[in-house]
């Protein structure tokens, strides 16, 4: 009894902490978002900081009833709730809003909202929930194979609209959880090797190299020889079959890998956000311009500064401190959630705040890497900093769910 009393004591704190961690990462995105609209001549909830801050509003109350939901309704009803997740996806070809090309929003009267981004915590509670079952072996690599394609189906929905950046996250936080679960890593390996092989490709040195590191790892693996010819021949494959894969994608979508490289390729174009992201966030400095001072901010040579280069603004104004201060907070936030999901004994409930753990994670560190560009621009904000409704509630629905999870035992 002593024990579980210390142990409810213990999450509760980390709870505390994580409500206060969240506080100031929002503190933070408020005073950028302040900083972004501060010479946009409108009525204060109807710059992106007013209109942030009702969406913070709501994201707070949808938390809340969240947590009030009890864990069952989560574990029976998560298959139910995936495929009314996959109908919300879908819903945006017929009732949407299409935009620059795009079929994201879902229109409701007067509000807009991305159903996308609710999916991710679809999938977190479903693949949960399969993992979770006790006839499950999760050494058997055929374990595998409903996990990943519950989270490729609306990653090839959502990818169609197109959204990259948020197709690629349904997939991704499906191994840590995987790995959670005891996965094998050899068999992860071999589900990740072909797409490494893909990017690889695209330079001969750095294919040539994974070509060797595949001989290495095929070989120690210990897996039957006929097994691992057929794994490598495929991967070789794929590794030639890069520029076919490469005329499929489009052009902004090109432009963008092409940048990563270089951004110097198309600096009027794709590289233009890159190259502005960098000069803002290097102008900085040790302690920034100060707030309302940034010249790429305010002069308005960066573009979707309030939304995926919220963190460029951070830089430009705050500097190296306002920088490493944001960082340690998401550090925090992101070390608070594991041991949260390390001191739960429920297998769904640990895995669930495992899949929050990495759709945070993975946000915070494609968005940042975006910015400075070291990866591609895909378009991904960042948790409670940038502008965007239907992000912030979600990242606050995240939230409700660990609160709710974590304090199951101790209620």
């Amino acid at each position: 009894m002593k024990k579980t009393i210390q142990i409810g004591s213990s999450i509760s704190t980390s709870n505390f902490l994580i409500v206060f961690t969240v506080f100031l990462l929002c503190m933070a995105g408020l005073m950028a978002l302040y900083s972004a609209s501060l010479h946009v001549e409108a009525s204060f909830f109807k710059k992106v900081i007013g209109k942030q801050l009702l969406w913070m509003i709501l994201g707070i109350i949808v938390m809340f009833a969240v947590f009030l939901l009890q864990k069952k309704i989560l574990f029976d009803g998560a298959y139910i709730f995936y495929w009314i997740g996959i109908a919300l996806i879908v819903l945006p070809y017929f009732f949407g809003s299409s935009a620059a090309g795009t079929n994201r929003w879902f229109v409701l009267g007067p509000f807009h909202f991305q159903p996308s981004e609710f999916m991710k915590i679809l999938v977190i509670i479903t693949v949960a929930r399969y993992l979770s079952g006790s006839d499950l072996i999760i050494s058997d690599f055929k374990s595998l194979i409903v996990p990943l394609l519950l989270a490729l189906l609306p990653m090839g929905i959502v990818l169609k609209q197109p959204d990259l950046g948020t197709s690629i996250i349904y997939f991704m936080l499906v191994f840590p959880m995987l790995i959670w679960a005891g996965a094998r890593m050899y068999h992860l390996f071999i589900i990740l090797a072909p797409i490494i092989s893909i990017i690889t490709a695209f330079n001969f040195y750095s294919f040539f190299i994974w070509v060797l590191l595949l001989i290495v790892i095929f070989y120690f693996s210990k897996e039957r020889i006929w097994v691992a010819v057929i794994l490598f021949v495929f991967n070789l494959s794929l590794g030639f079959l890069t520029p076919v894969l490469w005329n499929r994608l489009k052009p902004y979508q090109q432009n963008r890998i092409m940048t990563l490289f270089n951004v110097n390729v198309d600096p009027q174009g794709s590289g233009y956000q890159v190259i502005q992201s960098q000069v803002a966030i290097g102008s900085g400095g040790l302690f920034g311009k100060g707030i309302g001072n940034g010249t790429q901010t305010h002069l308005k040579f960066l573009p979707e500064q309030h939304n995926d280069f919220i963190f460029s603004v951070v830089g430009e104004e705050y500097g190296f401190v306002g920088v490493i201060v944001v960082l340690l907070l998401f550090f925090m936030l992101i070390s608070l959630l594991i041991s949260v999901a390390y001191r739960l004994r429920d297998r769904f409930s640990s895995l669930v705040v495992i899949g929050v753990t990495s759709v945070l994670f993975f946000h915070v560190f494609i968005n940042i890497a975006m910015t400075v560009g070291l990866l591609p621009v895909t378009g991904l904000p960042l948790p409670f900093l940038s502008y965007g409704g239907s992000f912030i509630i979600s990242c606050f629905i995240m939230i409700g769910l660990i609160f709710n999870i974590s304090l199951e035992r101790r209620r």
